[in-house]
Formats: structure tokens, C-alpha cells, sequence
């Protein structure tokens, strides 16, 4: 990999708020649940090892004080201290609280600023993993992209033209980033004061309860999350914290911004986006259909350009300078982020069967909540400050949420009686939207709405070159098709169907197959990240 021509601002105001607030964590994560035999610690290390030549992530970090900081290069970092063991007694309580407490344990502090955790003997048959990072050196799609390397294979991304923005876009950019500072006073209560000392915990939802209502109404998995969590704040804040009742509560969300030819890279390609959430709106339904609407915004194409554009000439002084207005207690505001996962990890021939996502927790802040879906199980991670009365019962909170959303005419669940995974994976996950009509409309209306093809090229009978139906347009054919019915149909299948008539065919072929909604156990090992819509972030 080309060594990176400079840090991103991002990266170097991660970086400064480290040295200057070195008692802040900023270490992200996740946790891999796996069933197989637990490899010894040596194999493991060999393991990463074979990997480190081809993930950059792994051998960068950030040397120098604050903004002049520059990346260093350690091809061969000490796995010694870098892949270590816990040995856990039996029982799923005791993996709980060490997963807790590593999440708060420092990282190597010299080198690449990253390890591994096998934790082992908390249940016959299963064994942990956990990769944690500091957010300096690796962003949410950053460290997806390390465990795709690790612990699968796959396809180099391809490079997609960018789309050309508008005044407009860029004015738009600026306008939220402005917003997204502006004094709200809703966590500044002098009585209450943010103490920095947090509370960790997760929920675990079935993806395809949030997908599901969700898509009817026109949006996806990520809408479906950041409603339910405006639902589980509104009902907090009425029961605890009145200062944010009956009003929308200021929050961001962290968007992707990496280019294919980036994907290897350490750093953060991400930016933040306004993302209020609409905790005002007394019924489910209100706050999903206010959210897609507002999400409906970060996902244009144009407006990420946009972003990335802006990203790239700010001065690293004043990405900091916005950053440090949105670390004071008047202005401070809750951060969320979304990953998906859709392809299956493993290590060797053991299946990841979930996987458990951390943040952390910026200064003054009231809370930061990341979620990831993989395998039919959405995990929510919640870092609350502990001075916030009763916020550390969130994810009870977002449980009743989820039963609060609105269930499609076919749902066959019983109205606020949703299954539950409560850390239990079920055999066969089969998370895909059994309700969808995939006929020539939605086909079109895809190629429409996310890849902006002209409509009236793309007839039934249109070959796909006749369509306009590009590479660009099949890549985003098939991320939708996996976020919104969960089926993987590869770039090069989509691409051979002669006609639209004949990739109608093949979507409704391929969906209506049990075998392409396989759990991982089940799959080859093939695992790519899915890109994320208004990412993690983290």
C-alpha cells in the first residue's frame, strides 16, 4: 500500500484530543462470538501474522504532537503484547464482565495502537474474540475492513465514478456541520454536570423486526435503529431528564466517506452529518417516517461528495476548532453510527456467529450508540455517562421500542411481542424481507432512486447497456438487494442477466432460494463489508 500522503483531519483531531485528554478512552471495537475449538494462543498470533503484510491498519499509527502528528510505519509489531488470552471460569456472566472491562483497559502504548483478545471457557464449543483500536487510526469501515482480511476473503472494491455536487450540496454540507454545534443546552444541567465516568451496555434485536418495518415506509435497517433509539430517549427523558422532554434531542451521525481505492487505508474517511432525533413525535410510526426523511439526505450520493470535498480542504485547525465546539457541555449532543455486515467471518473454519460492536465516549458528552447487524442479530452498544439519571437502562429502553414499531400486514409476530435473541443466535438466520414483490417496478424503482439512472431508458425488454445500467449502477444494485432482502447476488451474476426482464428474474430466482439466506455456519467464506449508510462512525 502506498504510504498515505497525509492524515485526514479527522485523524489528527483524534489524535490532539488524545494527548490533551489521555484520560478519555478512545478505543473502538467489537467482539466476535464464535462456535468451533479454540485455537491456542500461538496459533492465533501465526494467524495474524500471515495477515499484517496486507492490512495497513495493523502496522501504521500516528507519531508527533497534536496537528503535526505523521504516520509511522511498523511492519512488525510485538504480537506478544498485541494478541494476548483471558481464561474465563464457565458461565456467559463472566464473558460479560470481562468484554466490560476490556472495553475500559488501555491499549499498547507504544507502536500500532491496537490487540487482540481470545477469551476462552465461559462455555463449552464457543470461544470471544476482540479487536479493539484507537479511533485515531481506524474508523468504523476501517476496522470492518481489518476483519475482513483476518477472517475472511474478499473481492478488491471497484473503483466507481464520483458523482459531480452541486452549490447546493456544499452549501448543505457546511449549513449541517454548523447546526450540528449550535448551543442546544440540554446536557449542560449545572445540577447534573457530565462527569466523563461511563456506563457500558448492549442490546441485542432481530435485524429483520427493524428491516422490515422499516422498508415498507420506504426506508432501511439504519432508519428502523435510529428510530427505535428516539423512541427508548423519549421515553427516558420524560421519566428522568425534562430538560430534553417533548423535543427533538441534537444528535450526529458519523457518515462514510471512503473511496474503493482508500479501503486498505488506516485513518478516518468519515465525517459527521446533523441527525436530530425525533423524540418529540409521540407514535412510532411519526418518528420512523421523520427519520427517513431526514436520512434521505445523507444517503444522496452528491451530498457525499460533498462531504468528502469538504473534508479534504478543511484545515485540520478548524475540523479541530468544530470539534472541540461540539465537546462543550452547551453544545454537546449524542452520537450514533450504523454498520452492516452482511457476508459471513469466520476464523479458519469456525463461524462468527455474532458480533458485538464498542464506541467510546467523547468529552462532555451524554451518550454515544453504535449498532451493527450481521447474521439476523442487530447488537446496539450504549456508552452512557453515569452522572445521567437511569440512562444506563437504555437498552431495556430500546427493547420496548422495537415492540413499539410498526408491524407489516404479513407479520406473523404477535403486536408488541417480537422475538427476542437476549445473546442466543439462532441456527438459521434468515434475514431478508419475505413481504417484498420483486416484479420489473422495484428493479426500476432501485436503478431509479440509488444509482439515478433515467427512467425511461429502462424498459422490460432494454438490454443493460440499453438501460444505462453501468458497473456503478450493478455495485449499488446489489448493496441494495442485500440491505433491503438480505440475498447476496454478486456484482459479476447481476452482470451477465441479458435484459432487465432477465435481472428481474434472477432477484426473484435468488429470493425466493433458501439457500441464499444461509447463516454463516452454513456459507464459504466469502465475507465483505457492507457499506454502511450513515456510518459507523465509528
Amino acid at each position: 500500500m502506498p504510504e498515505p500522503l497525509r492524515p485526514t483531519p479527522m485523524d489528527l483531531t483524534m489524535h490532539s484530543m488524545a494527548q490533551a485528554h489521555p484520560s478519555i478512552s478512545q478505543t473502538i471495537g467489537v467482539i466476535l462470538h464464535l462456535e468451533g475449538t479454540t485455537p491456542t494462543l500461538a496459533e492465533l498470533r501465526a494467524h495474524v501474522a500471515s495477515h499484517l503484510e496486507h492490512e495497513p491498519r495493523l502496522t501504521h499509527y500516528l507519531h508527533g504532537p497534536g496537528l503535526k502528528a505523521r504516520w509511522h510505519h511498523d511492519p512488525a509489531p510485538d504480537l506478544t503484547h498485541r494478541v494476548r488470552e483471558q481464561h474465563l471460569p464457565s458461565g456467559d456472566e463472566h464473558l460479560e464482565r470481562a468484554l466490560t472491562a476490556l472495553v475500559a483497559h488501555p491499549l499498547p502504548d507504544t507502536g500500532p495502537l491496537w490487540d487482540i483478545w481470545l477469551l476462552t471457557g465461559h462455555s463449552p464449543g464457543r470461544y470471544a474474540l476482540c479487536l479493539r483500536a484507537h479511533h485515531s487510526t481506524q474508523d468504523g469501515m476501517g476496522l470492518t475492513g481489518t476483519l475482513t482480511t483476518l477472517f475472511g476473503t474478499a473481492p478488491a472494491p471497484t473503483t466507481q465514478p464520483a458523482p459531480r455536487a452541486g452549490i447546493g450540496a456544499y452549501l448543505g454540507t457546511v449549513r449541517g456541520m454548523l447546526a450540528a454545534s449550535a448551543t442546544n443546552n440540554v446536557w449542560n444541567d449545572t445540577a447534573l454536570p457530565l462527569t466523563g465516568h461511563r456506563d457500558i451496555s448492549w442490546a441485542h434485536v432481530p435485524t429483520q423486526r427493524l428491516r422490515k418495518a422499516a422498508t415498507v415506509r420506504g426506508g432501511d435497517t439504519n432508519d428502523a435503529f435510529l428510530a427505535t433509539l428516539s423512541g427508548a430517549l423519549r421515553t427516558w427523558t420524560s421519566q428522568s431528564w425534562p430538560r430534553g422532554a417533548d423535543r427533538p434531542l441534537p444528535a450526529v451521525t458519523m457518515v462514510n466517506l471512503r473511496q474503493a481505492e482508500e479501503h486498505d487505508r488506516p485513518g478516518n474517511y468519515c465525517t459527521f452529518a446533523s441527525a436530530p432525533l425525533p423524540c418529540h413525535e409521540p407514535t412510532a410510526e411519526g418518528r420512523l417516517d421523520h427519520v427517513i426523511a431526514a436520512t434521505h439526505i445523507t444517503k444522496d450520493p452528491t451530498r457525499h461528495k460533498a462531504m468528502r470535498t469538504v473534508m479534504d480542504l478543511v484545515p485540520a485547525r478548524a475540523f479541530q476548532a468544530l470539534a472541540a465546539r461540539l465537546t462543550t457541555p452547551d453544545r454537546a449532543t449524542i452520537t450514533t453510527s450504523y454498520l452492516a455486515i452482511h457476508r459471513p467471518l469466520r476464523y479458519k473454519q469456525d463461524p462468527v456467529t455474532r458480533i458485538q460492536p464498542f464506541n467510546w465516549l467523547p468529552r462532555h458528552q451524554p451518550a454515544s450508540i453504535v449498532a451493527c447487524s450481521y447474521n439476523g442479530t442487530t447488537s446496539v452498544c450504549f456508552v452512557t455517562d453515569a452522572a445521567l439519571p437511569g440512562l444506563n437502562q437504555l437498552p431495556n429502553l430500546f427493547h420496548d421500542a422495537v415492540d413499539e414499531l410498526p408491524h407489516p400486514h404479513d407479520d406473523s409476530h404477535v403486536p408488541g411481542q417480537p422475538p427476542r435473541t437476549d445473546g442466543t443466535i439462532p441456527a438459521l438466520a434468515l434475514d431478508y424481507d419475505t413481504a417484498t414483490v420483486i416484479d420489473f417496478a422495484f428493479i426500476k424503482n432501485i436503478l431509479v432512486q440509488q444509482a439515478s439512472l433515467p427512467a425511461a431508458r429502462i424498459t422490460p425488454r432494454a438490454t443493460q447497456t440499453e438501460a444505462g445500467i453501468d458497473s456503478l449502477a450493478i455495485a449499488l444494485l446489489s448493496m441494495t438487494l442485500e440491505d433491503r432482502l438480505g440475498i447476496l447476488i454478486t456484482e459479476r451474476e447481476l452482470t451477465k442477466a441479458p435484459t432487465v426482464t432477465d435481472l428481474v428474474d434472477l432477484v426473484a430466482r435468488r429470493a425466493a432460494s433458501p439457500s441464499d439466506h444461509e447463516s454463516p455456519g452454513k456459507r464459504a467464506p466469502n465475507p465483505l463489508a457492507d457499506r454502511p449508510h450513515a456510518v459507523p462512525k465509528a
